[in-house]
């Protein structure tokens, strides 16, 4: 497993196409939550595993950020989850990663850090 440090310093994504894929991804999320909820997650694990496979965007912060809302409320897992909402926060810090900012923000302490403070 890995910790949210470990997450917040994988290298940048620097592959366009994979990029265009996180910012479609991203917007994605955001309607299919409302539509289909049980697809969520299904975007949610692919922006993720994009992140960790191929590098660090900005989309990035939204999809751990979700993850961590994941894992705290549907899964039942609020370590972990607020794990993932820190390594969301730790990727915001990085130069050129502050597009969702709002979002992620609003997420993580929104319905995540409550679950184990």
């Amino acid at each position: 497993n890995k910790t949210a440090e470990d997450i917040a310093n994988l290298p940048e994504l620097d592959d366009e196409r994979y990029e265009m894929g996180q910012r479609m991804n991203e917007h994605l999320a955001h309607c299919i939550h409302q539509i289909e909820p049980t697809m969520f997650p299904l975007i949610i694990f692919q922006m993720v595993t994009t992140s960790l496979k191929h590098g660090l965007s900005p989309s990035s912060t939204v999809a751990f950020a979700a993850l961590a809302l994941l894992l705290c409320g549907r899964f039942g897992k609020p370590h972990e989850g607020r794990e993932m909402a820190k390594a969301a926060e730790l990727i915001l810090e990085r130069p050129g990663m502050r597009r969702s900012t709002s979002n992620t923000i609003f997420v993580t302490q929104s319905f995540c850090y409550h679950w184990t403070s």
